[in-house]
This record gives structure tokens, sequence and C-alpha cells, in this order.
């Protein structure tokens, strides 16, 4: 399967930005607790490089889409915990 080619991500325009990272986008296989399963879809790879790539400055962000009725051993509650990890991390570099 080929990556998502994210070589020209926030480019295309100046400016902070706002993340909104709807979790339901990931292949069921690294997020099955969600509402509207996606095979096929980005991996949890996928979207850490999208997150480092973004030039701007991070101002916000959300995590939506999660559905903990859904989730085997909270194993989909762990990736966006690593989401939110990466993306506070660079709104605290995008700071400094």
């Amino acid at each position: 399967m080929k990556g998502v080619d994210i070589s020209s991500i926030g480019r295309d325009f100046e400016g902070p930005v706002y993340i909104s990272c709807d979790i339901d986008a990931l292949d069921p296989a690294f997020a099955p607790g969600v509402s509207h399963h996606e095979p096929g879809g980005l991996s949890v790879r996928d979207i850490l490089g999208i997150i480092q790539r973004i030039p701007n400055r991070i101002v916000g962000a959300d995590i939506v889409e999660y559905n903990p009725d859904r989730d085997i051993n909270e194993m989909t509650a762990m990736v966006a915990a690593k989401l939110l990890k990466e993306i506070a991390g660079r709104m605290l570099l995008n700071n400094r």
C-alpha cells in the first residue's frame, strides 16, 4: 500500500492552523473503537507523519469520533492519547 502524500501539507497557506483529527479515518486494525470503520484507511504512522510535517504554528486541536463502546482493549483510546501527545508536543515546540 502506498503511503499518504504529505509533502505539500501546509505549504499553500500561511498562518496558524487548527487540527481536527477524525480518527475514524484510521484503518480498524489500528482504531477499532470508532463508529464508522474505514477498511484500508490511514495508519497511525500516516497521521503522525502529517502532524510532524505541518510547518505552520498549531494553535489548537481536537480528536473526534472515538466510540468507547466499540473499542477493543482500549486500543483506540491509546491511539487517541498518542495523537494528543504528538499534537501537544508540536504546539509546545511551535510556541518557543
